[in-house]
């Protein structure tokens, strides 16, 4: 299992302009030569146009590394396990809860497959598994992969399974991929199903995990927000 958490130092768009700044900043050091001339420009005018082509890279740099990896951040309240925020499935990122209850009550009524946010059992079995990958390990927030009990819904048990559905069968059955977090280690995915008025609530070895998808700004959203940006600070040079 990889430690992808909060508090760690994963490399994201900021690491990325802090180091573009400071290999400017040591190849082109403070000196009283003026800094059109260092580079062999003939103008303070192309001087800035050097200037603004290099932020226009870093912000290209920026959009292309804003899809990039990012930590999960663990939803704990009260030391118990409550969910994840940002879980990497597919390249796609998801936040999810641990909730108890029916299907029905948590699913918009558990009745069609569009209910569901991942609809085969293939991206099901992919979100479960992203769970033992990645939500479930032993850190300073506590021992949420070798203590299952921690985890919202799985109280007093070694093992619990977090259930993840797919799709629905007319009959009122669910088809579900589990992630089972074990206290042995011997976790695993499995296929299952169950009924959709059947309640969680009094049944501590399972709970649902609900899915939501982290909605994410476009490329070109977020290149022209750093052209914007640049453009502003170019006019407030040249007015000064």
């Amino acid at each position: 299992m990889f430690n992808n958490v909060a508090g760690g130092y994963p490399c994201g768009p900021g690491m990325a302009v802090l180091g573009f700044l400071m290999a400017f900043d040591k190849e082109f050091p403070a000196t009283s030569v003026p800094f059109h001339e260092r580079m062999g420009l003939h103008s303070l005018t192309q001087g800035k146009g050097f200037v603004m082509r290099k932020f226009v890279l870093a912000a290209v740099v920026l959009v292309l590394m804003a899809g990039g990896a990012q930590a999960v951040t663990l939803n704990v309240v009260g030391g118990q396990l409550h969910g994840a925020f940002g879980v990497d499935v597919g390249g796609t990122l998801y936040d999810v809860a641990f909730l108890d209850g029916t299907c029905i009550a948590l699913f918009n009524g558990c009745d069609a497959v569009s209910d569901f946010t991942f609809q085969s059992s293939a991206l099901a079995a992919s979100a479960s598994q992203a769970l033992l990958d990645q939500v479930f390990f032993d850190g300073v927030l506590g021992n949420f992969d070798s203590l299952p009990s921690l985890s919202n819904g799985c109280e007093g048990l070694s093992e619990c399974y977090f259930f993840t559905p797919y799709a629905f069968v007319p009959s009122s059955v669910v088809l579900v991929r589990i992630a089972v977090n074990s206290q042995s280690g011997s976790d695993s995915i499995l296929s299952g199903s169950t009924g959709s008025s059947n309640d969680f609530t009094a049944f501590a070895l399972s709970t649902y995990a609900i899915w939501t998808p982290i909605p994410e700004p476009s490329a070109a959203l977020l290149l022209a927000l750093g052209l914007t940006g640049i453009s502003r600070a170019g006019r407030r040079r040249n007015r000064s």
